[in-house]
């Protein structure tokens, strides 16, 4: 498809590559993370992550503690960074999370010998890496979960004199019995799909590689791992040890690992310096920042004594006090970073799979009409999720639903969000669809009256029983939705309604002027007479984006498509792109539920016209002052609606008009805030501008605070009503971060595997380990991915292809992103199906 076009995506990716190498030094509140690196026991190179109180320097460096901090098994030692928050600046500590390298693998190195020697080299590592960190070499400890917790107690056993301490929450002590064990681990839909079997079946396999055979072959290499071997060892070490396990833990089981070596450690001597702690919680929770690591580290003298709601009380400061959800997460310079694991990359992740999860489980059905309360209500009340507010506004709210799909369906692999869609645009096409012999024949009607079940009426500015209005740019925009859903699915009542679409735009485009937009913004569907004097107004480009595919696809009438969209094209340039005309940046006309004032200016319209130049696969071909245009128009944008700035970020409000109060809300919108930012990013990725970069992250990341946890999304901040519409909140707040990562992908998650865009809608992906495969719509395509592996080979159908410098010809193009990551990018001319093995 056009709107992620092949020379952008190019674009993406050789940025990305260049601006991977800012990654070496990564800060969040109070901390800092500096990334070193060491050779293994077996030469390779990995990575260390040493936290540190944010104001420790090269000239602030008196001598503090260290912990060794080794990851739980599958987890990175980047998450294992998010486990620490803010401690190290409360007791001037520091804490080094080491990547490891196993036998044969970093993330399943399950006690290795040479893994627990290379964690009793962090001091030396860290003193020839940091010259300027000072360790105290009395204070050295070691705190790690499962697998962590695993090889601290074996770090305890072989190297007893370099430790001070050690804690080890939910450890496996037994190899040979943990082994026997994975068959116990449960595994839901999504855990099949990733590990192609049973995730029991999948880690016995992976422990057989690593270990080198079974228990009943390799007992003697599942002892060398097992710290109960070594109980004599650990009760004569002299280290004092804490031993944290849960009774309910449904991952390692008590009373087969952490029990017996408890017993084993008094019997062989009573007077060890053993302390238990026994309680009751999920797997690995209780080594998190306010959870049990406070009386831990407590315990050993690393923290001050004083309770975890004093600690949460000094760290409390809201972005904003409209934004009451979470606590601002600042970097070291004082910046806004997103308030979910900044550190791991989650943030813009952790938004998204809370809002499909909230629109896939979370919204109910209304109980006047039984259908689920979005298909009747643009707005929902946050304590009851009933449906509330005067008006819907179904085909902007659908259309953007699709757009949200199709970039996060191959991002996630979440087929239930289809599902959804589909409910929505079938309900459309049935209760929302103007009669074939009506002037505007088969569009989508605009609006609804709130909780009624047919479509066509309450468009503002009209009495309530008019029926039948509909604007012409959601007619695009709906209909370019249900082309892209064809398009998902081959669902073919979709294609025949987005060709309605295109038909009815193509019968009624006019040449313009300074007064008229291409297509009037309001009109009866049923005469075709504009409503309310709105000669002037609306999206322009959504009715382009439509005509435009429509034209790609090559369905209906292509020729008289492409006829009214240089028409329209032809318009903007000449008036609204063009500073000699009256009509120069008068974007006017957007919203449904405002009556028309050609007055009235919003942002949506700018913005969106900026992304769709970005967007474009040549827009030096449609436009070749486009670049200047895209920047001159967000910054109108900024200057216009910007609010703040908050900690470094800018919010953007919705629209004003002269004489009035602009409105929404003192802090901006989520929605339109995230879709300036996400076009920002289509600018650095297009352009190399670095202020459109600062700008777009920090937008990004202030976008996120507008995020329950629950997934409850304000469109506004708080407010006293109307505070969630599943526009503002979802279907045009979503598909913001799947846009910004598919153009930065550095911005996607660290050390985990995605689909991040692609020139085509994808119908089919699958995630397996070291495996991705996928099909796009279209034969010719270019996609973008983030991967924690170097792919060896890539095949488009039965087509291997090949690395390459550029994508000038079919092929891949690799870039490192730092920490084992890489940014891949891949063209592909003459098949559909793709597989990348690693």
């Amino acid at each position: 498809m056009r709107r992620r076009g092949l020379c952008m995506l190019a674009v993406v990716l050789a940025l990305a590559g260049a601006s991977a190498g800012r990654s070496d030094v990564w800060e969040q509140v109070h901390v800092r993370v500096v990334t070193i690196h060491y050779t293994t026991h077996n030469g390779l190179r990995r990575a260390a992550y040493v936290v540190l109180p944010d104001w420790y320097g090269p000239g602030n460096n008196p001598v503090i503690p260290l912990i060794i901090s080794p990851h739980g098994r599958g987890v990175s030692a980047e998450a294992n960074v998010d486990r620490w928050g803010n401690l190290p600046s409360l007791g001037s500590f520091a804490v080094v999370n080491p990547e490891g390298q196993g036998r044969k693998f970093a993330h399943f190195s399950w006690g290795y010998p040479g893994q627990v020697d290379d964690l009793a080299r962090m001091p030396r590592i860290l003193r020839s890496a940091l010259p300027w960190l000072r360790i105290e070499p009395r204070r050295v400890y070691a705190f790690g979960t499962s697998m962590g917790g695993q090889e601290t107690l074996l770090l305890v056993a072989r190297h007893p004199k370099l430790l001070a301490g050690a804690a080890a929450f939910d450890p496996v002590t037994d190899m040979a019995l943990r082994y026997r064990d994975f068959t116990r681990l449960r595994c839901n839909s999504g855990c099949l799909r990733k590990w192609g079997d049973s995730i029991g079946v999948g880690l016995r396999r992976l422990a057989r590689q690593e270990i080198g055979g079974t228990p009943k072959s390799r007992p003697r290499a599942y002892a060398r791992r097992s710290p109960i071997r070594y109980a004599r060892a650990i009760a004569e070490s002299g280290v004092p040890l804490q031993l944290w396990w849960s009774r309910t833990d449904r991952v390692v089981r008590s009373r087969d690992q952490s029990v017996p070596l408890a017993r084993k450690l008094r019997r062989l001597n009573p007077a060890a310096p053993l302390q238990t702690f026994v309680g009751s919680w999920p797997h690995s929770a209780d080594m998190r920042p306010y959870f049990m690591l406070i009386p831990a580290l407590r315990t050993f003298g690393l923290v001050p004594t004083r309770t975890t709601s004093s600690v949460r009380a000094r760290q409390s400061r809201l972005v904003h006090p409209l934004l009451p959800w979470h606590e601002a997460v600042r970097d070291g310079h004082g910046k806004l970073l997103s308030w979910y694991r900044p550190n791991a990359g989650l943030g813009y992740d952790r938004v998204l799979r809370l809002g499909w999860n909230f629109i896939e489980r979370g919204v109910p059905r209304d109980p006047r009409t039984g259908s689920k309360v979005y298909l009747n209500y643009a707005v929902f009340d946050g304590q009851t999720l009933r449906g509330i507010y005067w008006q819907h506004n179904p085909a902007f709210l659908n259309a953007g639903f699709v757009d949200s799909l199709v970039s996060w369906y191959p991002y996630s692999g979440d087929r239930r969000a289809i599902g959804a869609v589909r409910e929505m645009l079938d309900y459309q096409l049935r209760h929302g669809t103007s009669p074939a012999g009506w002037a505007w024949p088969r569009v989508a009607f605009t609006t609804a009256c709130a909780g009624e079940r047919t479509y066509g009426r309450c468009l503002a500015g009209l009495p309530r029983r008019f029926y039948g209005g509909v604007e012409t740019d959601k007619v695009g925009l709906l209909g370019l939705g249900y082309l892209q859903f064809y398009e998902l699915t081959g669902e073919r009542r979709f294609l025949s309604a987005a060709v309605a679409a295109g038909n009815a735009l193509a019968r009624h485009v006019r040449a313009g002027d300074a007064t008229h937009t291409p297509w009037p913004f309001r009109v009866s569907a049923k005469t075709g007479a504009v409503l309310d004097g709105a000669q002037f107004g609306g999206l322009v480009v959504g009715p382009v984006r439509l005509l435009d595919e429509l034209v790609e696809v090559g369905v209906g009438n292509t020729a008289s498509y492409k006829r009214a969209r240089d028409l329209a094209w032809v318009w903007l340039l000449r008036h609204q792109l063009n500073r000699d005309s009256p009509a120069w940046n008068h974007w006017s006309g957007f919203y449904e539920d405002v009556p028309y004032n050609p007055r009235s200016l919003n942002q949506a319209t700018p913005t969106l016209t900026a992304q769709y130049l970005l967007s474009h696969p040549d827009p030096e071909a449609i436009d070749p002052s486009w670049d200047e245009h895209a920047a001159t128009l967000l910054r109108w944008v900024q200057r216009s609606f910007g609010r703040g700035p908050f900690v470094g970020a800018w919010g953007i409000d919705e629209q004003w008009a002269p004489g009035k109060p602009g409105c929404c809300s003192r802090v901006g919108l989520g929605s339109t805030t995230s879709r300036w930012a996400a076009t920002n990013a289509l600018l650095y990725a297009r352009t190399g501008d670095e202020g459109a970069r600062e700008l777009a992250v920090r937008s990004l990341n202030y976008a996120t605070y507008f995020a329950a946890s629950d997934g409850r999304i304000s469109c506004c901040g708080q407010r006293p009503t109307n505070t969630f519409w599943f526009s503002d909140g979802y279907g045009d707040y979503l598909r913001s971060f799947n846009w910004a990562m598919a153009a930065m992908p550095e911005l996607a998650p660290k050390r985990r595997d995605h689909l991040l865009g692609s020139s085509s809608v994808v119908q089919s992906v699958a995630y397996g380990r070291r495996r991705l495969t996928y099909r796009t719509f279209d034969l010719r395509g270019t996609e973008v991915l983030r991967l924690r592996f170097r792919p060896r080979r890539i095949a488009a159908g039965g087509n291997v292809l090949a690395e390459r410098s550029d994508l000038s010809a079919e092929g891949y193009v690799v870039a490192p992103l730092g920490g084992g990551d890489f940014a891949v990018r891949i063209r592909h001319d003459g098949a559909r199906r793709i597989r990348l093995d690693g």
